[in-house]
C-alpha cells in the first residue's frame, strides 16, 4: 500500500482512515509542483498540507472543478477548510483566494464570476501532436493557462501554440505554449507529453470584463522552424484572422498575457 505519514496521515486517520470516504491511498505522499505543499491522493479524494494550511482534505465534484482548473497552481490556491455543508443541502469548499460551492441543481461552481474556455487541440498527420487547453480568467484579472499536448509520430516535434480569447470588440488576449515533444525514435528521455500549468494577473482583464464573457477561443497550432515572425507574430496572425470573422479589418488589439 502506499505511504500516507505525518500530518496528512493524522488527517486520514482522523477521517476514518480507509473506512471513511476516502478510502485506500492511490498515491505515496508526494512533493505539489510549486514545491510548497504535499498531497496524497485517495481512492474517494485528497489530502493537500502546506506548513500555513495544514492537512486539509478535498473531494467529489469540488474536487473535480478545482483539477479543472490547475489544483492549487489556479488562482484558488490551496484548500484552507475541508468541504463544509451549507444550506439547502449544498456543500463547500475554502481555498486561500476563493471557494467552491455544489449544488444539486448548479453542480460545482467557482464563488466569484469566471470565464471557462475549452479546446481540443488536433493536427494533420504532418504535425502528429494533439491535447487540449483550458483558459480561465476571473474579475479580478487572474488568469490560468493549463494543457496538454502528445507526440504521436516518430520525429520530435518542436511546437508552438497560440491561444487568443477574442472580444466582439476585437480585442484579443494571447496566450501560447513554446516547447519541444521527443518522438518515438529518440532511445533517451522520451519526454512524449508536455503538461503545464501557467498563472498570473493583469489588470487589463478587469477593465474589459464584459466583453470577456462573450469572447471566443481561437487557437493555432505549429511547427517551430515554420515561424517567420516569432511567437509574437504568430499571435498577431491569430488575432486578424479571428478579427476578419468579426468582420473587423486588421489587428484590432492584441493584449498577449503569456
Amino acid at each position: 500500500m502506499p505511504s500516507v505519514i505525518g500530518d496528512i496521515r493524522l488527517k486520514w486517520l482522523a477521517l476514518g482512515d480507509s473506512s471513511s470516504f476516502l478510502g485506500q491511498p492511490l498515491t505515496d505522499e508526494l512533493s505539489t509542483p510549486d514545491g510548497i505543499g504535499r498531497f496524497n491522493h485517495f481512492q474517494g479524494g485528497s489530502i493537500y498540507w502546506t506548513p500555513t494550511t495544514g492537512a486539509l482534505e478535498v473531494h467529489g465534484l469540488i474536487r473535480d472543478k478545482w483539477a479543472s482548473m490547475g489544483w492549487e497552481r489556479s488562482f484558488l490556491g490551496y484548500p484552507i477548510s475541508d468541504e463544509q455543508g451549507g444550506p439547502d443541502g449544498s456543500r463547500v469548499s475554502v481555498f486561500e483566494r476563493g471557494s467552491i460551492t455544489w449544488t444539486p441543481l448548479g453542480g460545482a461552481v467557482v464563488s466569484e464570476p469566471i470565464v471557462h474556455h475549452h479546446a481540443d487541440i488536433s493536427t494533420p498527420d504532418w504535425l502528429p501532436a494533439g491535447g487540449w487547453v483550458d483558459v480561465i480568467v476571473n474579475k479580478r484579472g487572474d488568469f490560468t493557462f493549463t494543457g496538454h499536448m502528445h507526440n504521436s509520430g516518430f520525429p520530435n516535434i518542436h511546437f508552438v501554440l497560440a491561444i487568443v480569447l477574442m472580444t466582439p470588440e476585437g480585442v484579443g488576449y494571447g496566450f501560447a505554449r513554446d516547447h519541444t515533444l521527443d518522438g518515438i525514435v529518440t532511445i533517451f528521455g522520451r519526454n512524449r507529453d508536455d503538461d503545464w500549468t501557467d498563472t498570473g494577473v493583469n489588470q487589463q482583464l478587469i477593465g474589459n470584463w464584459d466583453q470577456l464573457t462573450q469572447s471566443q477561443i481561437h487557437w493555432r497550432l505549429v511547427a517551430h522552424d515554420t515561424l517567420t515572425a516569432g511567437v509574437q507574430g504568430l499571435l498577431e496572425d491569430l488575432v486578424k484572422d479571428a478579427a476578419s470573422q468579426l468582420g473587423k479589418a486588421g489587428i484590432t488589439a492584441l493584449i498577449a498575457l503569456i
